[in-house]
């Protein structure tokens, strides 16, 4: 489902022949996800790519940071970090195609479902249990790799937040956010979950790690292995906490087994967690803090994502900002 105006794909395909300097096969957007950047797939002498871009008009995020995510991507590739597309090139000068853009590998497999959610249908669903708790396993393995990448040796101080790194700055970035996200007047609910974690904010951190942002499973391409081969999506990547990225990981997943129930083959939240403090050699932090800024992240992002769907009369009102699982979640963990 896409929630901004999206370029037409002709366009697109002009101005990435004139930036190619050679004609492109069929021209696609993918069916499912791209709630947020704008994606297309297109074939090319040089193999199958993808360009990705910043939606064109209002987003989700008031800034894309293409760059940063390209050089992310560029540094874990490079360091046989955790597998990534490859990144072509970053084209920063808009006269292509009205924008930055990044233009990838489109890696080879298979991507689990997102909506309707892969515990309920698809090939992970379908999956015998042996093999879903493979996926499982390699995806929280691949995680604590992540995690225990050296990211200042990787040059990645570029995807710390403006406030720096550490909770601080990622608090000052997602504040600022939901003031953004709710043009100035963010609903009730979701101002006390704000200023909970501010003065709950743990004085203890750990040793910050360079963070994915937005952990989950249907946002990695897995071979028919059941291991991953590429991990998408790092517009949201900063430098933080593991704790951050396992907090958003349990909350969503959470989040979509409410309703659905859990795969038979996936272990539980505790097997998860002992197989992650082995994979990253330390325990992890008390997830009680870490899994309420998750929640009111999301609901953040519910709040700007119910403006989009009101200004497209997708929506009769903005009742959804209050009324949607993150906020259901964080009135439970708040009390």
């Amino acid at each position: 489902m896409a929630i901004a105006r999206q370029r037409d794909p002709e366009s697109v395909r002009t101005g990435l022949e004139a930036w190619l300097g050679q004609p492109i096969g069929t021209i696609t957007r993918p069916s499912t996800g791209g709630l947020s950047s704008e994606t297309y797939l297109f074939d090319s002498p040089a193999g199958s790519l993808v360009a990705r871009m910043a939606p064109d008009g209002d987003g989700l995020f008031p800034v894309y940071d293409l760059g940063m995510q390209a050089q992310v991507m560029q540094a874990l590739h490079a360091h046989h970090v955790v597998p990534v597309p490859r990144v072509i090139a970053y084209v920063e000068d808009p006269r292509w195609l009205g924008a930055p853009f990044v233009v990838m590998e489109r890696a080879a497999g298979r991507i689990p479902t997102d909506h309707p959610p892969f515990t309920v249908v698809g090939w992970v669903h379908d999956a015998s249990p042996p093999h879903q708790r493979a996926l499982q396993d390699h995806f929280v393995d691949l995680c604590a790799r992540l995690h225990r990448a050296e990211w200042r040796s990787l040059g990645l101080e570029i995807a710390s937040r403006p406030a720096g790194t550490g909770l601080h700055g990622e608090f000052a970035w997602w504040s600022a956010y939901l003031d953004f996200a709710a043009d100035g007047s963010p609903a009730g609910l979701v101002c006390d979950a704000r200023a909970w974690c501010l003065e709950h904010l743990p004085a203890d951190e750990p040793a910050p790690s360079l963070c994915w942002g937005d952990v989950r499973i249907p946002n990695v391409v897995f071979d028919r292995s059941y291991r991953p081969s590429a991990v998408l999506d790092w517009e949201m990547a900063s430098i933080g906490p593991a704790e951050l990225d396992m907090g958003w990981y349990f909350v969503i997943h959470d989040m979509t087994v409410a309703t659905t129930g859990d795969l038979p083959g996936f272990r539980s939240r505790a097997e998860v967690l002992r197989r992650y403090e082995a994979a990253l050699g330390r325990a992890v932090h008390d997830l009680t803090w870490y899994e309420a800024w998750a929640a009111f992240r999301a609901a953040a992002i519910m709040v700007r994502l119910t403006v989009l769907l009101h200004e497209l009369g997708l929506v009769p009102d903005l009742s959804m900002q209050e009324h949607n699982p993150p906020s259901d979640l964080l009135r439970k963990l708040l009390g």
